[in-house]
C-alpha cells in the first residue's frame, strides 16, 4: 500500500519504478483483453507497481483470487491463480465515486446504494484488464473487487475495496 505521506520524491521513484516494471510487462504481456467489452474496462496494460490488496483477496485453499492495486497510476485488476482452462476472471468497479463516510471494505449493499457497478470482463485468462480505482482529477475513489467463475465454485467475488491512499 502507498503511504498517504509520500513525498514528491517518493512518488517520482514509484512512477519511475512502474515505468521500468512496465517495460518488462510489455514484453511479457500479462494483462490481455480476451473477451471483455472494452467500454466496461478503463485501460489495459498500464505499467505500474501493483500490490495485492490483502483484505479483498480471498484464499481458496490451494488457489487465490487476488485484487491487484496500482501504486502510481490508480488502476486495479483481478488475478486467479492457478488458472485452468475454461475459467474466467473479471473486476467490478463502482459507477460512482464512493462517499468518504464508507469504510475501506464496503458491502455490496453500500455500493448498490451509491450507484451500482460495472463489470470489466469476463476474461478467459488468469488476469482481467484494468479499472480506475481513483480519479485524481475529479477526486473520486471507486470501489473495486476481484471476481471469478470456476467449474467447481461457480461465480464468486472478493470483498469490495476503496483505495483512499
Amino acid at each position: 500500500m502507498t503511504s498517504t505521506s509520500a513525498t514528491p520524491s517518493k512518488r517520482f521513484r514509484r512512477i519511475l519504478l512502474a515505468v521500468v516494471i512496465g517495460a518488462a510487462f510489455t514484453v511479457a504481456g500479462p494483462i490481455s483483453a480476451a473477451s471483455a467489452t472494452p467500454s466496461e474496462c478503463d485501460q489495459s496494460g498500464i505499467p505500474d507497481y501493483y500490490q495485492v490488496v490483502i483484505g479483498a483477496s480471498p484464499n481458496l485453499g490451494d488457489r487465490t483470487l487476488q485484487l491487484w492495486n496500482g501504486g502510481g497510476f490508480n488502476y486495479s485488476y483481478a488475478r486467479l491463480s492457478p488458472h485452468y482452462s475454461g475459467e474466467q476472471v473479471w473486476v467490478d468497479r463502482s459507477l460512482s465515486g464512493m462517499p468518504s463516510s464508507l469504510p475501506m471494505y464496503p458491502t455490496t449493499e453500500q455500493v448498490n446504494a451509491n450507484g451500482g457497478w460495472k463489470q470489466c470482463g469476463p476474461f478467459s485468462s488468469s488476469e482481467s484488464s484494468l479499472v480506475m480505482n481513483w480519479n485524481t482529477s475529479q477526486q473520486r475513489h471507486y470501489a473495486v473487487r476481484a471476481c471469478a467463475r470456476t467449474a467447481i465454485l461457480g461465480s464468486f467475488c472478493g470483498n469490495w475495496y476503496i483505495d483512499r491512499t
